[in-house]
């Protein structure tokens, strides 16, 4: 991958006038929203506030107590609530027709599928560095959600194509360390050692970091060949570890259909007919109709930068074996044990790249930890930032709770709608 590099961030020029508020606040990792737990606890895969920026997960593996201590930054509830549970507006109304087409159906129990971003709005909108914006600021307008961030790169082009709601290159940045701050800039920050698929601080999964040993980034390339007809059998512990397991070969749909030449990675059955499948979506009208659910292909996960691999995880607290591939803008899983609609899922790669980017979570034994830049929100009057007010009342849905587990019924506060003409109702 050709890019060139930065030496650092500048988040916040000419936002003197912008302030965060920072708090003793659960940090909401696991992928299902949890109630805040009271500051010195303990609980068994959740994360936990122990003071002000000390976080202590426990859990059991094969018997054994495991406690890690993690150095962690604190972040007010006015800036981040996982599961889409914080009643932010979306930023903007592309973002918001973005998700209305796919995740608005699962919201409202039309569908059982999985999300492929999520309940709602992790944040407000929020102002990052871009180095190519049109209007001068290198800021470009973001927002997160639990599998994904939402960006507008260029607010002067034309809303009606595809691609002017981007989402960005995050597994590429989890893996390699690297922050992209510009079409073809990044700048170096930390690999994160966050598990890739399983309850939170699960032991098992392999880490972001784990796969940098097999995925083309900017630690370094990994190609493969075309092996089109093959079935995957390849594993892969938490550190990157390559193994065979010859027995992976029989379940179903793990032949690989497809090669990438662009990137040189195959990709499996499973995870082509997931991309390409079609689904209930709302139209521009408002209509439930059935279409590709992801136009083009790519448009959510982006290209293929690893093999597919098999792992084992702990979801909900069971040993379980699932296949997971990095994408550049998503990680997918398969977990065949799961039900319809749920076996495939995107990891929930928004939150984790926001914890690793703002929270100071998923630091590897012997990196410095650091003191990441803290988020800054977009000020009212920033291009694409409609004024927004929720509307509906909370209801019961039932959603998938976890990458990789079934669902459960959760009470969803209303989605607000942003108050502009070419917004979604």
């Amino acid at each position: 991958m050709n890019r060139r590099w930065i030496s650092s961030i500048a988040y916040v020029t000419g936002l003197a006038a912008a302030t965060v508020a920072f708090g003793a606040a659960a940090l909401a990792q696991t992928p299902a929203p949890t109630p805040s737990p009271t500051a010195g606890a303990t609980t068994t895969g959740t994360a936990v506030v122990t003071g002000t920026v000390t976080v202590t997960t426990t859990q059991t593996v094969t018997g054994t107590q495991v406690t890690t201590p993690i150095p962690t930054i604190p972040v007010s509830e006015n800036i981040y609530v996982a599961g889409g549970q914080g009643g932010f507006p979306f930023a903007h109304p592309a973002f918001q027709r973005v998700w209305t087409r796919t995740d608005r159906p699962v919201l409202e129990g039309k569908v059982s599928r999985t999300w492929f971003w999520g309940p709602g709005p992790n944040t407000p909108g929020l102002l990052e560095q871009y180095n190519e914006d049109p209007l001068g600021r290198k800021l470009r307008l973001v927002q997160y959600f639990d599998k994904s961030r939402m960006e507008v790169n260029n607010p002067n082009a034309d809303q009606t194509q595809s691609f002017f709601v981007t989402n960005g290159l995050l597994t590429v940045e989890l893996i390699s360390g690297f922050i992209q701050v510009g079409e073809k800039d990044f700048t170096k920050f930390r690999p994160a050692c966050i598990p890739m698929s399983g309850d939170f601080g699960d032991v098992l999964s392999p880490t972001y970091f784990g796969f940098q040993k097999v995925s083309n980034t900017q630690a370094g390339d990994h190609p493969a060949a075309n092996r089109t007809g093959d079935k995957v059998t390849e594993t892969i512990d938490r550190n990157g570890t390559v193994g065979k397991d010859a027995s992976k070969a029989n379940v179903p749909n793990v032949e690989f259909v497809h090669f990438e030449g662009n990137t040189k990675h195959n990709i499996p059955k499973v995870f082509w007919d997931f991309l390409n499948s079609s689904g209930q979506v709302y139209n521009n009208q408002n209509q439930l109709v059935r279409e590709q659910l992801i136009t083009p292909w790519f448009f959510a996960s982006g290209l293929p930068i690893s093999e597919p691999y098999w792992a084992k995880a702990r979801i909900r607290g069971q040993v379980t074996d699932v296949l997971i591939q990095a994408f550049e803008r998503r990680a997918l899983t398969y977990v065949p044990t799961n039900q319809a609609g749920f076996q495939v899922e995107m990891a929930n790669i928004g939150q984790h790249y926001f914890d690793w980017r703002y929270r100071n979570y998923g630091i590897c034994p012997g990196t410095p930890a650091g003191t990441p830049t803290p988020p800054v929100p977009a000020p009212s009057g920033t291009p694409g930032t409609p004024v927004a007010t929720a509307t509906g009342s909370p209801r019961t849905t039932t959603t998938p709770a976890a990458t990789g587990s079934p669902t459960v019924t959760q009470t969803v506060p209303p989605v607000p709608v942003a108050n502009s003409p070419t917004a979604t109702p």
